[in-house]
């Protein structure tokens, strides 16, 4: 059983593990890897049940036949995302006007 703060615990993280699933604990060699920090657990701060709206497509890409689209949520992060769940967005009508196209697959490649 793990003891986590409570932020941790808020977040619904299991405290309980299998002990087949754990591994000893080893102490980072610093003669190895040399200034290495460990990031503290990510917290956007905004609450779960927050909405998330894009708010513009920043590039795309072809992963072989697969359209990708950079996204910018309304929250700041910025990831890739398949066409499929960019396909009935404004922001993909706002893309391709500025590329001077009707549809996603005119793109570049």
């Amino acid at each position: 059983m793990l003891k986590l703060p409570t932020a941790l615990q808020e977040r619904q993280i299991y405290l309980t593990f299998h002990v087949s699933l754990l591994w000893p604990y080893q102490a980072s060699n610093d003669t190895l890897f040399l200034d290495r920090v460990h990031p503290e657990p990510y917290n956007s701060g905004a609450p779960d049940d927050s909405e998330w709206f894009v708010n513009k497509l920043l590039r795309h890409c072809w992963d072989g036949r697969q359209l990708e689209f950079q996204v910018r949520w309304s929250l700041g992060d910025t990831i890739w995302e398949p066409s499929t769940s960019c396909k009935n967005l404004a922001a993909l009508d706002r893309y391709l006007e500025l590329q001077g196209i009707q549809r996603s697959a005119q793109l570049s490649q």
